[in-house]
């Protein structure tokens, strides 16, 4: 009897015990994270969940540092610090880094092209570390894909309603890359390719009728304060900035702490899914509540008829290229599993 009274308190023992050297096991690192975007973005929240649970599952060994708003090193400059080494972990956004890696970018860069979040997740997880040409791009830059994310419905806020199709003529929107213009440009819209820290000047200065973003990104960027008109309209889902590491360095790491980042990134991808999808579900009441109107878009099929095929869009840009037979087969693959 006394050794069943025992046996509770010592199996804790040894669990706490296990606990403690399964940690010790972990090297002291200290780490630079560099976000493209500011703390105050909800997606931000997935890069804290996932370095404060790096922290936690590592015993404390393994520390994150934080960079937003790219005080690190601007868009142009990040692939190449993280992928020597200099910046340990950094958000890319792929398709601004389209003249480099033109395959990496297709599922960031493309409007109207994909609608499911968590499944375009999959798809550019998949792509990225099964297709040739893809690899060859990465491994070129030394990069190794961590993490990634989606960025849920686009649409567009305006300082006018749009309705119809006749309202988008010759309208100023905010555009970015090489593709979101060539979709604004069919359906007769002018794109205006700005950073979204410029928004809010643009549209104040008639720069902008329109804004091009998601619900919930409203707030954050403080749209609201200059667009009154939103828009059930939607433009599509996009693979958002993914997180890479030097693969020179994450070959390098042990392999217990390579398994900690897979096992994380894994639930930070499901953390975030789950953040997405609550946090637009609950945005459109959010922006009727700061006094902006969502106008019911009436011509969404001659909308859909107008813009052209952007994977074909973007195949024709590869063959220019001389990636012709490289695009069409991605181009192809991915049609069948978005």
């Amino acid at each position: 009897m006394k050794f069943a009274r025992l046996r509770a308190p010592v199996a804790a023992f040894c669990a706490f015990g296990a606990s403690a050297a399964f940690a010790e096991d972990y090297p002291e690192m200290s780490l630079r994270y560099s976000s493209n975007i500011p703390e105050v973005v909800n997606t931000s929240k997935i890069d804290t969940y996932f370095s404060s649970e790096i922290e936690k599952r590592s015993g404390g060994k393994i520390k994150i540092q934080h960079f937003w708003a790219n005080t690190l090193g601007g868009e142009a400059e990040m692939v190449d610090l993280v992928g020597s080494g200099a910046v340990d972990l950094g958000l890319i956004v792929t398709g601004n880094q389209f003249s480099r890696m033109p395959f990496t970018a297709v599922t960031n860069a493309l409007p109207f092209t994909y609608t499911n979040g968590p499944k375009l997740n999959r798809l550019t997880a998949d792509i990225f570390t099964t297709n040739a040409t893809i690899k060859a791009e990465l491994d070129a830059a030394n990069l190794l894909p961590l993490l990634y994310r989606y960025l849920p419905d686009y649409r567009i806020y305006c300082t006018k309603p749009i309705k119809e199709m006749a309202d988008l003529q010759n309208t100023k929107i905010r555009s970015y890359g090489s593709f979101v213009p060539v979709m604004f440009e069919s359906i007769g819209a002018i794109p205006v390719n700005i950073p979204p820290v410029d928004m809010i000047q643009a549209m104040q200065s008639g720069a902008m009728n329109c804004t091009y973003m998601f619900n919930s990104a409203v707030k954050a960027f403080k749209i609201d304060q200059v667009a009154k008109f939103g828009t059930d309209l939607s433009f599509g889902v996009i693979s958002a900035h993914t997180l890479f590491i030097s693969k020179t360095k994450w070959e390098g790491w042990p392999q217990n702490v390579r398994k900690l980042f897979d096992e994380v990134a894994a639930d930070a991808e499901k953390f975030g899914n789950e953040l997405i999808a609550a946090d637009e579900a609950k945005a459109v009441e959010g922006l009727k509540e700061a006094g902006m109107e969502v106008i019911h878009f009436e011509e969404p099929d001659a909308l859909k008829a107008k813009v052209p095929d952007m994977l074909d869009v973007w195949a024709r840009k590869m063959d220019e290229m001389g990636k012709g037979a490289e695009a069409k087969e991605l181009a192809d693959y991915i049609r069948a599993n978005r």
